[in-house]
């Protein structure tokens, strides 16, 4: 199955949002374009949504890969970057647990542990969540090549978690279990491993419909653009006025907590549903190459602040703090396409070519479970 690269982009502007959430409060474009230009929180749950969708399309096919290969190859695309970014901002950090801080952060479980989810590179916590993914998806995909699972099933198991999750965790925002941000409790419902589980399950059900009805996809014409915009322009909205939502449900709801992964699944299947001039500049290999150098503007937006803050911005005088923000941006930009070239590409080159040649000289073969008809 042909890749989306026009979803690859959207990682780009959700990782662009985040830094804006992180660095941008004092800015023109945040004064009016607020809540969506900050609406970071909630573009990490795309990302999890995402994660699901390509997980699936990439794997449910290779029948013959092997547990290992999987996870080597999950662990060559993320832990040099990962790693990169760590090590500055441990020696830059003042706190005071930095040690148990470091440990937790290098084997991902920070968001298991409050109050270390954001300890060090704090926006690293979603790792320790897409780790945890990654960790099960083999189990997952084994359990619906084995079960047979349609993408009906997944789909209504997948909603059956969501709502459950979203239950529970508007009904621990409303009670005196929740102490505000910073908390133990804070921590718990917006960074556990678990709350956003369901935003990866959406993904995979997302990705089943993809793989099982090709016919539905990439279509021609007016209607499927119409939907592409209609879908891009109610997530928009519902992100721009969350107030709405509020006074609806009439209790407090979990935004930033995998909240909108129903939306954003539809968002993403609308984008591989039409073919047209927008999805064709998305999947332009500029705007792809951004959307491939996402993960280490997300990742590294920490050290790279604490650099520019500390030794460029203040040489460079720059009193507009939305030139300043600016100016910061593109250095991000410049900084994450390197890291792409530089380290993430020849880090997962090396990694994979250690374990390739460890496979040779031993010969493993857990294959994961032969694909089956759903």
């Amino acid at each position: 199955m042909k890749r989306i690269e026009s979803l690859t982009f959207i990682r780009f502007i959700a990782a662009l949002i985040v830094v804006v959430f992180h660095y941008g409060e004092n800015t023109e474009i945040v004064k009016h374009a607020s809540p969506f230009i900050v609406s970071g929180p909630q573009m990490v749950s795309l990302f999890f949504v995402l994660s699901g969708f390509v997980m699936i399309v990439a794997h449910y096919d290779k029948s013959n890969e092997t547990f290992t290969s999987y996870y080597m190859k999950r662990i060559a695309r993320i832990v040099p970057v990962y790693v990169l970014a760590l090590i500055p901002i441990y020696f830059f950090s003042q706190a005071k647990n930095k040690i148990p801080a470091l440990l937790l952060s290098l084997t991902f479980v920070q968001s298991w542990f409050p109050p270390y989810p954001l300890a060090l590179n704090s926006p690293a916590w979603s790792l320790s969540v897409e780790a945890f993914f990654y960790l099960t998806f083999p189990l997952t995909l084994l359990g619906i090549r084995k079960g047979g699972i349609s993408w009906k099933s997944m789909m209504a198991l997948s909603f059956l978690l969501y709502s459950f999750t979203q239950a529970i965790l508007s009904n621990l925002l409303g009670a005196e279990f929740y102490r505000g941000f910073p908390s133990p409790s804070h921590d718990l419902i917006h960074y556990f491993p678990l709350a956003h589980y369901c935003s990866f399950l959406l993904g995979i059900s997302g990705g089943l419909l993809y793989l099982k009805r090709p016919d539905w996809f990439n279509r021609d014409g007016f209607l499927p653009f119409a939907m592409l915009i209609s879908t891009a322009v109610l997530t928009y909205f519902a992100l721009q006025k969350p107030n709405i939502i509020s006074r609806i449900a009439g209790f407090p709801l979990a935004y930033e907590s995998s909240f909108y992964s129903l939306l954003f699944l539809l968002l993403i299947l609308s984008l591989a549903h039409s073919r047209n001039i927008v999805t064709k500049i998305m999947s332009t290999s500029f705007f792809v190459l951004l959307g491939e150098s996402s993960y280490s503007l997300y990742i590294l937006q920490k050290p790279v602040h604490y650099i520019y803050a500390k030794y460029i911005s203040g040489h460079l005088a720059i009193g507009d703090p939305d030139v300043d923000f600016y100016v910061f941006i593109f250095l991000l930009v410049c900084a994450a396409i390197a890291s792409y070239y530089s380290i993430e590409k020849p880090g997962k080159r090396l990694i994979l070519g250690i374990y390739d040649y460890a496979k040779k000289r031993g010969g493993r073969k857990d294959v994961l479970q032969p694909t089956r008809t759903i």
